[in-house]
């Protein structure tokens, strides 16, 4: 039993693989993920008959996103972890969202911008998203649309938030869809699939994906 949670955006996303199957549940939360995650978690873990005891393994959205719903995620899953004696999953959250748009719209490549801050993006790109587990190709780094358009040399399914950027000039070698954000069911189908592979970390060394604030650039001849 794996369970999972979600802070990287304003709502608190949560979800549990039990037996085969994935449940979730999500709150409105704002900014008050740090005074409610933990009795949260109790209280959906009651909902679905389960304790902290039955679990085999944490996981959480990874980034990028929220500086502080991604600490508080790391700090929580940590202290839990730890106390438990559980390995971490860390799902980065642009291939929780690669995952969705490969499925949703049957594309293999998928481009996935983040809104970042203004006019730039935390962008990713993903092969194989059809498949079921995503593999990222470059990045995730802080784009304008400038520079993200000069790394455009065949087609791509775009997704995320961080789309927008192109609503007033499409760009031929993309084509958008509706995928805006990551659910916690994807996130708990990428976390089973990280685990069974082994692709775990210790209590200690789980950390949230942060993306240097320097926007890409590339050379020009």
């Amino acid at each position: 039993m794996i369970l999972g949670i979600d802070t990287t955006g304003a709502d608190l996303k949560m979800g549990l693989a039990k037996l085969d199957q994935v449940s979730s549940k999500s709150w409105l939360n704002g900014p008050r993920h740090s005074r409610i995650l933990l009795p949260q978690i109790l209280e959906f873990l009651d909902e679905k008959d389960a304790a902290l005891e039955d679990l085999s393994a944490l996981a959480f959205s990874q980034g990028p996103g929220s500086f502080t719903g991604l600490r508080v995620a790391v700090g929580v899953i940590q202290g839990l972890a730890y106390g438990l004696g559980l390995p971490v999953i860390e799902v980065p959250t642009m291939a929780v969202i690669a995952l969705q748009a490969g499925r949703d719209h049957q594309i293999d490549d998928v481009l996935v911008a983040v809104h970042a801050r203004e006019a730039e993006v935390y962008a990713g790109f993903y092969r194989n998203c059809r498949s079921g587990f995503p593999e990222l190709s470059e990045g995730p780094r802080v784009h304008t649309r400038a520079s993200l358009q000069d790394c455009l040399d065949s087609a791509w399914g775009l997704a995320g938030d961080g789309a927008f950027i192109f609503d007033d000039d499409a760009h031929p070698m993309l084509t958008k869809t509706d995928i805006v954000d990551a659910t916690a069911e994807d996130l708990l189908l990428l976390a089973v699939e990280q685990f069974d592979r082994g692709l775990t970390v210790s209590a200690l060394k789980a950390a949230p994906l942060y993306v240097r604030e320097i926007v890409a650039s590339k050379s020009r001849p």
